[in-house]
């Protein structure tokens, strides 16, 4: 039997800008098996995306940065004015300069290709309905701009959170993955667990980007 709710959603068109050919066909699949999706064009290189955009119809469009012919992030502002869509970057950088420069191009959101396959399908439905996806490490280098680090006050991490939750949360917005940071501190994946459930019931988040979000706001990380 049909599921007529699912029917009526409305699809979500995808575009791919990706040079690495197992990351592009990876996310092939990806959109082809997921519902509520339909893929575009899948886009090698800028000129391939340029010769695709004449009258496509796209909503959000994953851009990766280091191509080939060129940068992808000139690619965005020609999409946005073709399609109206919104461009989600997709990429192994997560310096400064790259965040800085993916949304002065009119980049929504900025995502690590660490990403899992399943919360890069929620960021973009939810970049659709308004939201910013963006990973830690991207978000903690816009928010040391737009929130610079507040002098000492009452309010000081160590009364909320412990010196080692403070290292855990440092970890991620570095962009570090649980292994990762599991690896760089010296401790097990299950106890960086432990420590984020701590962090997240103490801040009264429920993502490491809220967390990062809040800490950085608060002037208790560097961005």
């Amino acid at each position: 039997m049909t599921d007529n709710a699912s029917d009526t959603l409305p699809v979500i068109r995808v575009a791919i800008l990706e040079d690495d050919t197992p990351a592009r066909k990876f996310y092939t699949r990806m959109f082809e098996k997921a519902q509520g999706f339909e893929l575009v064009f899948a886009a090698a290189d800028v000129a391939s995306a340029h010769a695709a955009l004449p009258g496509a119809r796209v909503d959000v469009a994953l851009v990766d940065i280091r191509l080939p012919d060129g940068n992808g992030l000139e690619f965005i502002p020609p999409f946005i004015a073709e399609t109206g869509g919104k461009a989600l970057i997709l990429t192994v950088l997560g310096d400064r300069a790259s965040v800085m420069l993916a949304f002065e191009f009119g980049a929504s959101g900025y995502l690590l290709k660490d990403t899992p396959p399943e919360q890069i399908l929620r960021d973009i439905r939810a970049l659709v309905h308004g939201g910013c996806p963006i990973s830690p490490q991207a978000a903690a280098h816009l928010l040391s701009l737009v929130a610079p680090s507040k002098p000492a006050s009452s309010d000081q991490p160590d009364n909320i959170l412990t010196p080692r939750e403070c290292d855990v949360l440092t970890m991620f917005a570095k962009g570090l993955s649980y292994q990762d940071a599991a690896a760089a501190l010296d401790l097990s994946v299950h106890t960086i667990g432990d420590h984020v459930k701590r962090i997240y019931r103490k801040m009264q988040v429920r993502s490491r980007s809220e967390a990062v979000f809040e800490a950085v706001q608060n002037g208790w990380l560097d961005g």
